[in-house]
């Protein structure tokens, strides 16, 4: 922990900065669409085409989308730190790194949302989708 400065935040008496930190961090990951969910969404779909089709049983899609959820979720944030990590350098850096990496986030986001809503519309007309 000491290459990431938390001990001398700590030990200068502003711990409970860290605490909120992570804590708006968190909200705000739960909030924020990342480019993995994308995935994790189509994942959901063809488990459920399977689970219509008779090929798996409602315990296993249960298992299976919750085992989703938390692998790409994740496998993101894995791949956010790594990267980050990875790239060192300056703070300014990072943070455009970061910033661009959610920016996709929105994009993929909104692209999927799109999708669902045009589907759900289009049964809703009686097309096949």
């Amino acid at each position: 922990m000491e290459g990431l400065g938390i001990n001398k935040v700590v030990s200068e008496g502003n711990g409970n900065t860290i605490l909120y930190t992570a804590l708006i961090a968190a909200a705000l990951a739960n909030m924020i669409p990342t480019p993995f969910d994308g995935i994790y969404f189509r994942r959901v779909n063809t488990l459920e085409r399977q689970f219509d089709d008779g090929k798996i049983s409602a315990e296993s899609l249960e298992y299976h989308v919750a085992g989703e959820y938390y692998l790409w979720t994740a496998l993101w944030y894995g791949a956010l730190f790594t990267g980050i990590y990875s790239f060192g350098g300056k703070y300014k850096n990072n943070a455009k790194i970061l910033l661009g990496l959610v920016g996709g986030g929105f994009v993929l986001g909104a692209i999927q949302k799109n999708i669902q809503v045009n589907k759900e519309v289009a049964k809703m007309k009686g097309y096949s989708v």
